[in-house]
């Protein structure tokens, strides 16, 4: 076998921990983001079925009230 051995610089582990810390951080916002939009659209599906539910109620009375 041969040694194919490499050579790495501080300052290129040093770039390349700060680039790891970077996407880390990175991850973490975009997960928060995904929870945030994540928590909007349910509480405007929730919105969503009162008023479709709201609706529905609505055309029934006018229905009764067209007899």
């Amino acid at each position: 076998m041969s040694d194919n051995s490499i050579q790495l610089t501080a300052s290129q582990i040093s770039n390349a921990e700060e680039l790891l810390a970077s996407k880390d951080n990175e991850i973490s916002s975009l997960r928060q983001q995904l929870i945030d939009g994540e928590n909007s659209f349910n509480a405007l599906a929730e919105e969503h079925n009162k008023l479709a539910a709201a609706l529905s109620e609505k055309d029934a009375e006018l229905a009764q009230l067209k007899l």
